[in-house]
């Protein structure tokens, strides 16, 4: 007959077995393939959401379907994203100086072909966004990660 202590280490076996099992299951659906890198550090948000939904879509991660279904430029909704979920850097078009925009400046604009406006139509006030590698990196491991 098991003792108490004996129950309780082999339930504690059980339930790390089998989370050990549902990640070595999801290692398998995503894959074992590697962090894209971008081409240059910054580089441009859109190239960055380009490289993003490709690496979402080459291993048939969530994120590219709900990109592919919300808009027709999946590629757009990606730099939309990225602009809400991580640092970017711009050049103001009134002053020519290169800002940081903070996340609270972020959550209340949008990215337009010219760069990045107050409104999803109006006029950039700030132009050449841009993306560090490091940031990208770690949205792009957070990308992996949904489900």
């Amino acid at each position: 007959m098991l003792e108490g202590s004996s129950l309780a280490l082999s339930g504690t076996g059980f339930v790390l077995g089998v989370a050990a099992l549902a990640f070595v299951e999801r290692l398998y659906r995503v894959g074992f393939s590697r962090t894209p890198r971008l081409d240059s550090d910054p580089s441009p948000l859109r190239a960055a959401a380009e490289i993003a939904y490709e690496y979402a879509r080459d291993n048939r991660l969530p994120l590219a379907a709900v990109a592919e279904r919300r808009s027709g430029d999946a590629v757009g909704w990606f730099e939309k994203h990225m602009l809400k979920h991580m640092p970017v850097s711009a050049t103001s078009v009134k002053s020519g100086s290169v800002e940081v925009l903070g996340a609270h400046r972020r959550a209340r604009m949008s990215a337009v072909p010219g760069g990045i406006a107050k409104a999803a139509g109006g006029e950039p006030i700030y132009a050449d966004p841009m993306v560090t590698a490091r940031h990208f990196r770690t949205y792009v491991r957070w990308v992996r990660t949904v489900w």
